[in-house]
């Protein structure tokens, strides 16, 4: 029997189960917010305006306040700051963490405009969620380099701080979408986990499980919110699938014959009340040619091969929310757009081909 909190239950039932993932080319933020709520009515999403504002870019977006670093706006580039004093800043730093100081760790106006335009216009809507995201800690610590040149995923205490200030990043987004009575779903951008297994990677599967584990347990203590971890290429899914988050979501239509891989794992994960994001419309490779039959088929080769594999198709179509692929930042406008409405109309196309 499926162990569903009342929030996923309400979540899958939602009319429309379509959102958004990171990035879009637009850069006024009424427009796209407009857009995205006649899109993804049920789940509206807080995207990210890289191209108005370098500091909406991945790692920038997420970095006030985190310990012994300052951006460079100019190469969008993180450094690290050696004019502190470590151990003083890092003290202050846990302090504002053991008195949960949420507001110490806003993401302010200029860095995502449209966290602040959603939750505007959403306290007068019918929907109940609204989701957002954060850069991973995962990808952040292996990103971004420390006092001596090397990754911060080699500074232990440092890891540990950057850790629990981004856990704070979505925990204070997650007490805003609260408080207009929504409730939050926060995603956890992690690229890198897609260099899990390289011989360039600075990091094992066990520290990659062992620090999204600590991510999800930080929060939780804190916040029983959704929250989910966010792969746009291949990765460890096997490993993914046995944390502790809410929702796996990963480009579907470029990697889902990798995730297909573990049947028993995916039943385990829908069991206990795990959600799936299919980006299951391509970005990258989108073009003209790509038609809702043709994405709508590609799902149904997922659900055919998991139904193969013992998995009940029902069950699958039940825990899935549909999004488009990661990336759409990069594309124009009015093709980022389309595969919004593309997305949006495969969530219909399968609710009404389905019978739960």
């Amino acid at each position: 029997m499926t162990n569903y909190n009342y929030k996923t239950t309400e979540l899958l039932s939602s009319e429309i189960k379509v959102t958004g993932i990171g990035s879009v080319p637009d850069i006024d933020e009424e427009c796209i917010c407009e857009f995205i709520l006649d899109t993804c009515p049920d789940i509206p999403f807080c995207p990210q305006l890289f191209k108005a504002d370098v500091r909406e870019s991945m790692f920038l977006q997420f970095s006030e306040n985190l310990p012994c670093l300052l951006p460079d706006f100019k190469k969008n580039y993180i450094y690290y700051d050696k004019s502190v004093d470590k151990d003083k800043k890092l003290a202050e730093f846990f302090d504002y963490i053991a008195y949960n100081c949420y507001d110490y760790f806003k993401i302010s106006p200029d860095y995502f405009r449209c966290f602040y335009a959603m939750l505007e216009k959403n306290k007068d809507m019918p929907n109940r969620f609204i989701k957002s995201q954060v850069v991973g800690p995962i990808t952040f610590l292996a990103s971004v380099l420390g006092e001596n040149g090397q990754a911060l995923i080699h500074d232990s205490v440092l890891s540990d701080a950057i850790i629990c200030g981004l856990g704070m990043k979505g925990l204070w987004q997650a007490k805003e979408i609260e408080k207009i009575g929504k409730i939050p779903v926060i995603i956890y951008d992690e690229p890198y986990l897609s260099s899990l297994g390289s011989a360039y990677s600075p990091l094992n599967k066990d520290r990659a499980r062992s620090i999204i584990n600590n991510l999800i347990d930080f929060i939780k203590e804190r916040d029983d919110i959704l929250i989910g971890i966010h792969c746009c290429g291949n990765t460890d899914w096997e490993m993914i699938l046995q944390t502790n988050i809410d929702i796996l979501s990963f480009d579907s239509y470029g990697f889902s014959k990798y995730f297909v891989l573990y049947p028993e794992k995916i039943q385990s994960f829908l069991e206990r009340g795990g959600l799936v994001f299919y980006g299951a419309v391509p970005t990258s490779e989108y073009n003209e040619r790509i038609t809702l039959d043709i994405v709508s088929e590609k799902f149904n080769e997922v659900l055919d091969t998991l139904e193969g594999k013992g998995i009940k198709r029902n069950s699958i179509i039940k825990n899935a929310v549909f999004t488009p692929s990661c990336g759409m930042g990069l594309l124009k406008k009015e093709v980022s757009n389309h595969i919004l409405e593309l997305t949006r109309d495969l969530a219909l196309k399968i609710r009404d081909s389905s019978i739960l």
